[in-house]
C-alpha cells in the first residue's frame, strides 16, 4: 500500500496558474461594470465632486486633470504651472489614452490601469507557483487582487495604482529569468524590466531609486562584476530616459531643466521646529534665503532642509519617528494620518460606519479604538518583517525575492523620512508589503515552521 505522502503526491495537482488566471479576469471584469457605471451615473459612493466620468478622483486628481487639460489645450509643451511643479508624467499617461477618444478619456484610464493590475497580480502570482513558495502563492494573490485600497485604486485618477502595477511585473520577470536560466531571454526581460522602472519614474520621480537597485542586483546575481558592467550601463540608460524626457520637456516650456518643482517645497513641511512630520498648511518650514528661478530655489530648499537635519539631530529622529508611524498608520481611525480621504474603500468601511455616529465616534476613536488601531500598525510591520526573515533564511531564490521585495518597500520609506509621512505613499509597494505578510502569516499558521515545497531554487 502506497504511503500517505506517495499517495498525496500522485493525486492530481489544482492548477491554481488558471485559477489565478481566471480570478483576476473575474475581478477585472467586476471592475469593468464598476466603470461603466460611474460613467454612467448610477454609482455615486464618492458623491460629487469625488466622481468624474468612468473614474474616482485620487488624492490629487484635480490636479492631475488640470495638467491634462493644459496639455490638451496647449499641447506637449504645455506652460501650465502644475505640469512643472509636480513631474507630468502621469498627466502624459492620461494624454496618451486619449487617442482611444477624448470625451471618454478618463474611462479608458480606469479601463487600462485595471487591465495592467489584474495581469501584474497574475504575473506575479503565477510566477511564484514556479518557487518553493508554491504553498504560499494563493495567499499573496488573493491578498493583493482582494485588497480593497489597492484594487480599487486602479479606478482612480492617480500614478499609485500603475506603480504599484510596476513593481508587481518587475518582479514577476525577475522570478522568471532565474527559473529559467535563459541569457537571450535575460536581456530582453532586463530591458522590459528597465522601461518600467523608468515608467515609473516618470510618474513619480522617488520610485526611480528601488528600480536601479533592483537592476543592479539582479545584474549581480545573475553575471560577475566585469561582465555585467555593460548590461548596468545599458540599464540605466533606459531607464533614465524615462525621466530625462520630463527634463527635456520642462526645458522647453518655460526654461527650467527639471522634472519637476516640488521636492524643497515638500521636504520644507515636513522639517523645521514645528513640523509634525506630516501635512501642515501653515508654521512650517526651516529658513531658506531663496534666490533664482523655481528650479534653483527648489535646489535651495533641498539643501536648507538637509542642513537643518544635520544641525539638529534630536529633532530630526522625532520626526523621522513621526514620519514612519504616519507612513504605516492605518486608512482610518484614531492614528491614521495622510491623504487617503478619498479612499474608495472608505465608503464602505464598517468601521467609518461605526465611526458615524456619535456613540461609536466614542468607541473608534476612544482608547479602544487606538489600541486597534496600534495593533494593526505594529502587526503589519511585524508580519512583514517575519516574512522577509523567513525568506532570508532560505539563502537561495526565495531570498533574493525577499530581497526585491525590501528594496522596494525600504527604499520608499526611508524617502519619506527626509520629505512628510503619508499613508498613501505606501500604496506603490503594498504588492510587495502584502507579499511578505502572506509569508509571515501563513508561516505562522503553520506553526513557525515555512511550508516550503521542493522545486527551483538558486543554491
Amino acid at each position: 500500500m502506497a504511503s500517505k505522502s506517495k499517495r498525496a503526491r500522485m493525486a492530481p495537482q489544482r492548477n491554481l496558474s488558471k485559477t489565478f488566471m481566471y480570478w483576476a479576469i473575474t475581478v477585472f471584469l467586476i471592475k469593468l461594470v464598476i466603470i461603466f457605471s460611474i460613467a454612467a451615473g448610477s454609482i455615486n459612493i464618492l458623491t460629487k465632486p469625488y466622481i468624474v466620468d468612468g473614474a474616482w478622483l485620487g488624492a490629487d486628481g484635480e490636479n492631475y486633470l488640470t495638467g491634462f487639460t493644459g496639455l490638451i489645450r496647449d499641447g506637449v509643451f504645455s506652460k501650465e504651472g502644475i505640469l512643472n511643479y509636480w513631474p507630468a508624467g502621469y498627466p502624459l499617461v492620461i494624454l496618451f489614452l486619449s487617442i482611444f477618444g477624448k470625451g471618454w478619456v478618463l474611462t479608458s484610464l480606469s479601463v487600462f490601469q485595471s487591465i495592467i493590475f489584474s495581469y501584474a497580480v497574475y504575473l506575479f502570482g503565477s510566477q511564484l507557483l514556479r518557487t518553493r513558495l508554491k504553498k504560499f502563492a494563493y495567499l499573496v494573490f488573493i491578498l493583493i487582487i482582494l485588497n480593497p485600497t489597492l484594487s480599487l485604486s486602479s479606478i482612480a485618477i492617480g500614478y499609485e495604482s500603475l506603480t504599484a502595477s510596476g513593481f508587481l511585473i518587475t518582479s514577476g520577470l525577475i522570478i522568471k529569468d532565474l527559473i529559467e536560466k535563459d541569457d537571450k531571454k535575460f536581456i530582453k526581460y532586463l530591458v522590459i524590466n528597465s522601461m518600467v522602472f523608468g515608467l515609473l519614474a516618470f510618474m513619480q520621480p522617488r520610485l526611480i531609486v528601488s528600480g536601479i537597485l533592483t537592476n543592479l542586483l539582479w545584474i549581480l546575481m545573475r553575471k560577475s562584476v566585469k561582465a555585467g558592467s555593460l548590461l548596468v550601463i545599458i540599464s540605466l540608460a533606459v531607464t533614465l530616459f524615462f525621466p530625462a524626457t520630463l527634463i527635456y520637456r520642462n526645458h522647453k516650456a518655460i526654461g527650467v531643466s527639471s522634472i519637476s518643482t516640488n521636492l524643497g517645497v515638500t521636504m520644507n513641511i515636513g522639517a523645521g521646529d514645528k513640523a509634525t512630520g506630516g501635512y501642515m498648511k501653515k508654521d512650517y518650514g526651516v529658513p531658506c534665503n531663496l534666490t533664482g528661478n523655481e528650479s534653483l530655489q527648489d535646489n535651495q530648499r533641498v539643501k536648507c532642509v538637509l542642513s537643518w537635519y544635520a544641525n539638529n539631530p534630536t529633532k530630526a529622529v522625532k520626526l523621522f519617528y513621526n514620519k514612519t508611524l504616519y507612513f504605516w498608520s492605518p486608512w482610518f481611525g484614531p492614528e491614521a494620518n495622510g491623504t487617503m480621504a478619498r479612499n474608495p474603500w472608505l465608503t464602505i468601511s464598517p468601521i467609518k460606519n461605526i465611526a458615524s455616529t456619535p456613540d461609536g465616534a466614542d468607541l473608534v476613536y476612544g482608547g479602544f479604538g487606538k489600541l486597534i488601531s496600534w495593533f494593526w500598525l505594529l502587526g503589519g510591520l511585524g508580519l512583514l518583517l517575519y516574512g522577509f526573515l523567513i525568506l532570508w533564511r532560505q539563502n537561495s531564490l526565495e531570498r533574493f525575492i525577499g530581497n526585491i521585495a525590501m528594496i522596494a518597500i525600504s527604499t520608499n520609506w526611508l524617502i519619506s523620512l527626509i520629505s512628510i509621512g503619508d499613508h498613501r505613499f505606501r500604496i506603490p509597494i503594498m504588492g510587495m508589503s502584502l507579499f511578505l505578510q502572506a509569508i509571515g502569516l501563513r508561516t505562522l499558521f503553520k506553526g513557525g515552521k515555512a511550508p516550503m515545497v521542493e522545486g527551483p531554487a538558486l543554491r
